[in-house]
């Protein structure tokens, strides 16, 4: 039995790191909201750290991002949208770094809705990435181990398959 199948299949690392700034940039945004209702300097506390580790966290898969893409061809399918996706990520990247940087170092930006406004934009960008990022993934397969054997080993509890579904059958989608 191998060790972590999945993990030695992938091609890079970046996409142990992708969901990392998606969810801990979201977390943010719902801190500071729940912050900005509730009153409460917790939430606004919890939104500044959830920042500091979004900064983070992009950095990292920023860098993960481009050796990723190093293993690329020019000549591979959707190689533009890379570029895309690379350019939105690095304003991301920026744009949090920076405002983690402030929001850690000049109490008063903490006031008002500086920080909401910010963490909206900042939500905002991602998701307008990670969009580009999906999209090279489950459209042009970019990062995808392609195999054409299903079972390897001869493993298949049904080998005369009776029990396979047709996919066009059962799938109702596009």
């Amino acid at each position: 039995m191998e060790f972590l199948p999945g993990l030695q299949a992938t091609l890079n690392l970046h996409p142990m790191f992708v969901h990392f700034p998606i969810v801990i940039t979201l977390l943010a945004l719902l801190a500071e909201i729940v912050h900005k209702v509730y009153k409460k300097p917790v939430y606004g506390d919890m939104a500044g750290v959830l920042l500091n580790l979004a900064a983070i966290s992009a950095v990292v898969t920023l860098i993960t991002g481009y050796w990723a893409s190093d293993s690329l061809g020019h000549d591979t399918p959707g190689h533009d949208y890379v570029h895309g996706h690379r350019d939105v990520m690095i304003w991301f990247t920026a744009f949090t770094v920076l405002a983690a940087i402030v929001f850690q170092f000049i109490k008063s930006s903490r006031q008002g809705l500086y920080r909401l406004v910010v963490l909206v934009f900042l939500s905002g960008l991602l998701m307008f990435g990670a969009d580009r990022g999906a999209r090279l993934v489950y459209e042009y397969g970019v990062g995808v181990k392609k195999t054409t054997e299903i079972h390897e080993d001869n493993d298949d509890p049904d080998p005369t398959g009776e029990n396979d579904i047709d996919a066009e059958e059962h799938f109702d989608g596009d």
